[in-house]
């Protein structure tokens, strides 16, 4: 019955809006920038999905067989669209995760390889029975497993080496669940779609690979939601180290000027520390003003300088 997979896209469908909802709610209740780059991360995703899903509704229940390359034709420029943007999402995330800036460099070599993979598939895949001939379909299958792949382990690698260096111990140990996390639902995922866990032989396994893309986000975001927790509790307890710290301290500097502080020394524009600490551009304005009396500066440059003095 056409009725069944109908229904089956629609639950996916509500169980990708779930997860999106909930990653946007977690960013909007806590301010962290790296919350709302995963919640990106995750729609593009879960959007990915859902048209792969929708690609396989469409050839298997309502058209005919050789409507099928037509159909692949259109959907697989788009589902490589969403897959390249999510990617680009998650170096994003990865870098502000760790207290740093995504690399434009990295970005802009994730962008050309994933062009790249889109003008081989349109060439190759225009072509027809042409391209059968030429190997196309394992040589795109492999080339986008790797982009991918290589874009998630490079991602879950640093989060992991970034973790020994985090704040505190238990920072550390939840950052590393997120790593760990991803990584398990996303080798779960891939290993279902490559035959290695037998779940073809489960009836309607092909809805059941959807429900792993999607699904495995979620105990991400539960390892997230203690890593923002944690690192928001390291960053008020002591956002700039013990000898900054008693620095500004000796200047008047309150505690969430400290923090104002700590991210301008990151490097982190207006903007961004808006969106780390939550607060209004404005009130990072008129935070800033005030440390740059107590501290007699004029310029961010000159706040970073002095604050990486020890105290006297």
């Amino acid at each position: 019955m056409r009725i069944v997979p109908l229904a089956a896209f629609f639950l996916l469908f509500g169980l990708a809006g779930l997860g999106v909802f909930l990653a946007d709610r977690m960013f909007r209740g806590r301010g962290q920038a790296f919350l709302r780059s995963y919640a990106l991360h995750m729609a593009f995703w879960t959007a990915h999905a859902l048209v792969m899903i929708m690609q396989f509704i469409l050839g298997t229940e309502f058209l005919p067989r050789d409507a099928l390359a037509p159909l692949a034709f259109v959907t697989g420029p788009i589902i490589l669209l969403l897959a390249a943007i999510s990617m680009n999402f998650l170096i994003v995330f990865a870098a502000q995760a760790i207290g740093g800036k995504p690399s434009r460099g990295l970005l802009a070599v994730s962008i050309v390889l994933w062009s790249a993979l889109a003008l081989y598939y349109v060439l190759m895949a225009g072509e027809g029975p042409v391209a059968s001939g030429r190997a196309f379909a394992p040589v795109f299958s492999i080339a986008f497993l790797v982009l991918k792949a290589a874009t998630v382990l490079g991602s879950m690698g640093c989060l992991i080496v970034r973790a020994g260096s985090c704040g505190t111990k238990a920072e550390g140990r939840a950052l590393r669940l997120v790593a760990g996390a991803y990584l398990a639902g996303f080798l779960a995922f891939q290993m279902s779609v490559a035959g290695l866990i037998p779940v073809y032989r489960l009836s309607g396994h092909d809805y059941l690979i959807a429900v792993i893309q999607i699904g495995y986000h979620f105990p991400v975001l539960a390892a997230l939601a203690l890593y923002a927790r944690r690192r928001a509790g390291a960053r008020r307890t002591d956002p700039v180290g013990a000898d900054v710290s008693s620095r500004l301290e000796a200047l008047g500097i309150t505690p969430r000027e400290a923090e104002i502080v700590a991210l301008v020394m990151r490097g982190y524009s207006n903007k961004e520390i808006g969106a780390e600490l939550f607060i209004s551009l404005d009130t990072v304005k008129k935070h800033l003003s005030s440390v740059y009396q107590k501290a007699r500066v004029k310029s961010r440059l000159q706040l970073s300088l002095l604050s990486r003095q020890p105290p006297v």
